[in-house]
């Protein structure tokens, strides 16, 4: 079989996105497609998958490494590539060119700790206090819940809010609206009085998206105006929303509930204390936002 490097991605890719069994969500897609298109299709899209094994691999992650690309990123295209070759299978569902990959061999660099920014009581107040007032209850969102940016940006009045709490039943990329990340991504975050309270009035008056107009918000434009600011990246409120929940000593199973993380252990799935809305109303309102949530308009 001569089958390329190149035709067996495309393939791939196309399994992807039409499978019905957990088909990959556009952003996953999107990312694949473009270290296909600038890396693997240019340097080894035309050599013959069945001849591509640890030797290729270590010469292609060797280039990859000239390109002076990050560690996380060789490692990430270098896993394609290794997915791609594993995609190819008879009619029976084997592979039919199985790999034992040596990685010490291959050598591709070691993922050290990365950079993860967070940011400051002081920095959410300034930034809350001098944005303009649809960035500033976002601000406010993000840093009281620990949501992620596509899923608040997917927020709707009158769908979206109950009892003081947020219901996360969508992501929004590219400003169109899909599932959230992972299956534990639904869920329903309380929030504590002062912020709920806040964004509630904000949504008074207002239909559809609560931080869009008739379609959610470019988070290219919202990420621009953040960094303005001094803000560190969106992700930076949820650490800090992890950070002091940790600090208030809240059980870590409410801590990856609110934020949206799988369950770590067997133990966790045995547990109930997650689906206890009173229970997470107790903590919210425990540990509150972790700053000064301005008062409310009278």
């Amino acid at each position: 079989m001569n089958l390329t490097i190149q035709s067996a991605a495309d393939l791939w890719l196309h399994t992807l996105e039409t499978r019905k069994r957990k088909p990959a969500k556009p952003a996953t897609l999107a990312t694949f497609s473009s270290y296909i298109r600038g890396h693997i299709a240019p340097d080894i899209g035309s050599l013959v998958l069945a001849s591509f094994e640890n030797g290729l691999m270590r010469e292609f992650v060797a280039r990859l490494s000239e390109k002076e690309l990050a560690p996380k990123t060789i490692n990430e295209i270098s896993n394609v590539v290794r997915q791609i070759v594993a995609s190819v299978v008879d009619k029976n569902g084997n592979e039919l060119f199985p790999r034992k990959w040596n990685s010490d061999f291959i050598d591709a660099p070691v993922v050290e700790c990365q950079h993860q920014p967070t940011v400051t009581v002081a920095q959410i107040e300034q930034a809350i206090a001098t944005a303009p007032e649809s960035d500033a209850v976002l601000y406010l969102l993000l840093a009281s819940s620990g949501l992620r940016v596509g899923e608040a940006i997917a927020l709707k009045v009158g769908e979206s809010f109950a009892d003081g709490a947020v219901i996360v039943r969508s992501s929004v990329w590219r400003r169109r609206e899909q599932a959230p990340k992972t299956a534990a991504a639904l869920r329903e975050v309380e929030l504590a009085k002062p912020a709920a309270e806040r964004i509630l009035q904000f949504a008074e008056g207002r239909s559809g998206y609560l931080f869009g107009n008739g379609l959610p918000p470019a988070v290219s434009t919202l990420r621009e105006r953040l960094a303005e600011r001094g803000i560190p990246g969106f992700h930076s409120f949820r650490r800090f929303r992890a950070t002091t929940l940790r600090a208030a000593r809240c059980p870590e199973e409410l801590i990856r509930y609110f934020l949206g993380h799988a369950d770590q252990s067997i133990t966790d799935r045995y547990s109930s204390l997650a689906s206890d809305a009173k229970v997470r109303r107790e903590w919210a309102d425990r540990v509150g936002t972790g700053f000064e949530v301005p008062k409310c308009r009278p």
